[in-house]
């Protein structure tokens, strides 16, 4: 069993990092295989729709002919088992890196037919951590909730299946006095001892052990 984490945080120990090396850790702990890629170490573009992949008796059906870093990684995931993605939340969406990088990834087992029995290698088991520096409720009214929800399902219906799990109201500065910030949160924040609680490091963990293991 091998899990994959691929993170599109520019911030190498940020909280999404930490996040999936938690996961890798629920894994790891159920005696998976796990590799940690993180996007912006590689240099690619997004879709271009040039539709190679959808050419009907073709080398390329089903699999991106563009010929750059996400080319190795896309076939590295064709043998993996379960593929966990983490991003940090900008306005409301995931980041620019991983957004490109899933429209390559998805798209090519797309079969426009809405059933998800595309020409996938195998049915993935598959996650989406998404932190942001929002509060839960704030996540909620602003529809950002249901925006992850529905990416998250999209991942599902393309790749087998798919969890969701969020980090939300996130510590974004080790020191808050440096920079502009004016949110009501910010005493609370730029005073707490724990970047990230024990509770949602657990639930990482376990994510990575459900994902091996069910």
């Amino acid at each position: 069993m091998k899990l994959m984490a691929i993170c599109g945080s520019a911030r190498k120990q940020g909280n999404t990092a930490k996040m999936l090396r938690q996961v890798m850790k629920g894994a790891e702990s159920a005696g998976a295989e796990t590799e940690y890629v993180n996007l912006f170490d590689l240099t690619y573009t997004s879709c271009i729709s040039c539709y190679a992949c959808k050419l009907k008796n073709s080398k390329s059906f089903a699999h991106c002919t563009l010929n750059d870093d996400l080319k190795p990684l896309l076939e590295r995931i064709e043998k993996t088992d379960a593929l966990v993605l983490g991003s940090p939340v900008y306005y409301g969406n995931l980041s620019g890196q991983m957004r490109s990088f899933t429209d390559r990834l998805l798209f090519q087992y797309l079969d426009y037919g809405g059933r998800g029995t595309g020409p996938k290698p195998k049915v993935f088991k598959t996650a989406l951590v998404a932190t942001m520096n929002m509060n839960r409720d704030d996540c909620l009214k602003r529809g950002v909730y249901d925006s992850l929800v529905w990416f998250s399902e999209v991942i599902g219906h393309t790749l087998g299946s798919s969890e969701l799990l969020t980090l939300t109201d996130t510590v974004l500065f080790d020191d808050y006095s440096k920079y502009v910030y004016l949110m009501p949160d910010l005493e609370e924040k730029s005073h707490r001892i724990e970047k990230i609680s024990p509770e949602d490091l657990k639930k990482a963990f376990d994510l990575g052990v459900r994902l091996v293991c069910s």
